[in-house]
């Protein structure tokens, strides 16, 4: 008898370790302190209490479930027992209270009904604002917690609330518990920021890069960011907010924000050149940072962006106060800035052009302003159509020459805009028994330079394109 009340409690121990398809509970920190020791957790259709059970014994504690019972898929990784208790309440919409040495799971309203006495009260000390302030603010947040104020000390507050529900009024207090608080006026108010395509915790680090004070984010809405200060700092957040919170945005792991420190370029004119060549970018800067921009949008436009200002951040560029694109119509840049050549270093005139200059039809004109006239017009002097000639760009020696000539024509064609009737393609005019296919192009010397650079890069793709 005694033999199968063994084999049955076995059974049942065994058959409640097969719940858990992988739990490992792993010391990554190498800490003796069991508070401080990482965990990593991993079930599939476990039930709620068994992963209680194993977390309460790693915890060394007791956890008490009050609600209905529930099966779920749950995984975290090097995280402390108690924060993977805080994910795993959290998933399901539960919360939890401490007793001593146990504790009480269940809903919000199970909790506060019946273990009233058992929520602890904590009190908060501010230095700066007064303590009916902060229970205001609390209220216009919906923070469910209850709080006590004393007239005789309007620097304390006492709050009693769930363990979820105090982390949040101590986030509340590092915001606005500051000294440019400290004499606050009634201008002073939370104000909400709404977001459709960015988060909240994302726009929030925004503002943090960039010197903004921080706001306050809510589990319970991640898509609204609170701000505490005056109307000028609000317009502000929401001046940001209408540069980042934009769909391009909205894609994951594709919100990019890196900053670039100047040394001679201001940011209202590095934002000038970005606008003026037509990058895709948007452009963050701070009047009392007039050195520093921060650039968001795809991961290809803030390097173009940052590359061009590394290129024009230079002391050359200082005494410039004309920045233009003119937009070549017959010639490429790469010819544009040979037939200039003659007159940049005058009058401290410079031109740029970006990679690809041999494709390429912007130069970016940096002059002083009484010269802008003069410039344009050599631009416009310059950029004019010369006849047309024929000349050879482009051969085969193989026996099926013709065909591969006219699939690399097709693409030429792709890549140029020409029409196929520019170019011929001759047959064997080899001066043995050997193969020799030609092709030529009829067009001005410009545009066969032009097509000659393509056919360089078709036939070397990976060329950095500085020839």
């Amino acid at each position: 008898m005694k033999a199968n009340k063994f084999v049955a409690g076995l059974i049942l121990v065994l058959f409640i370790m097969l719940q858990f398809n992988s739990i490992v509970f792993a010391s990554v920190s190498g800490s003796s302190e069991k508070e401080n020791t990482l965990i990593t957790v991993n079930v599939k259709n476990a039930d709620i209490r068994d992963i209680l059970s194993a977390l309460a014994v790693k915890m060394e504690c007791n956890i008490i479930y009050t609600d209905e019972p529930v099966r779920m898929d749950f995984s975290v990784q090097n995280v402390t027992c108690k924060d993977a208790l805080n994910i795993l309440l959290k998933s399901v919409g539960k919360e939890y209270l401490e007793d001593k040495n146990t504790i009480i799971a269940g809903s919000r309203e199970v909790l506060e009904n019946n273990y009233l006495d058992k929520i602890a009260i904590t009190s908060f000390t501010l230095k700066y604002i007064r303590s009916d302030i902060l229970s205001s603010l609390i209220d216009t947040l919906s923070i469910p917690v209850r709080k006590v104020t004393l007239s005789t000390n309007d620097k304390v507050i006492f709050v009693q609330g769930l363990p979820g529900d105090l982390p949040k009024v101590a986030q509340l207090i590092s915001l606005i518990d500051r000294p440019e608080n400290a004499h606050a006026s009634d201008d002073y108010n939370l104000y909400s920021v709404t977001l459709s395509h960015i988060t909240a915790e994302q726009l929030n680090s925004v503002l943090n890069e960039i010197g903004f004070y921080s706001g306050l984010v809510m589990e319970s809405n991640p898509m609204t960011l609170w701000v505490y200060g005056i109307e000028e700092d609000i317009s502000m957040v929401n001046e940001i907010k209408s540069q980042l919170d934009v769909p391009q945005n909205a894609i994951a792991n594709t919100f990019i924000l890196k900053r670039k420190k100047l040394r001679f370029l201001t940011s209202d004119k590095a934002e000038t050149i970005l606008t003026e060549l037509n990058i895709d970018v948007n452009v963050l800067s701070l009047n009392r940072r007039m050195h520093t921009v921060w650039l968001n949008g795809t991961e290809d436009a803030v390097n173009l962006a940052l590359s061009v200002l590394e290129q024009l951040d230079i002391q050359d560029y200082m005494e410039h106060d004309h920045i233009t694109v003119y937009k070549l119509r017959n010639i490429t840049a790469k010819e544009a800035m040979a037939r200039l050549r003659h007159i940049e270093n005058q009058s401290n005139i410079k031109f740029y052009t970006f990679a690809f200059p041999q494709f390429v039809k912007n130069v970016m004109v940096f002059c002083p302003q009484d010269y802008r006239l003069f410039v344009l017009n050599q631009l416009e002097e310059i950029d004019v159509p010369t006849d047309e000639i024929k000349v050879p760009v482009d051969y085969s020696s193989v026996a099926g020459g013709k065909i591969k000539l006219k699939n690399r024509r097709s693409l030429i064609c792709e890549l140029t805009g020409l029409p196929e009737e520019k170019f011929t393609i001759s047959d064997n005019v080899s001066r043995d028994d050997s193969y020799l296919f030609i092709m030529y192009l009829e067009a001005s010397p410009d545009i066969v330079q032009y097509v000659k650079d393509v056919i360089k890069m078709i036939d070397d793709p990976l060329a950095d394109g500085s020839y």
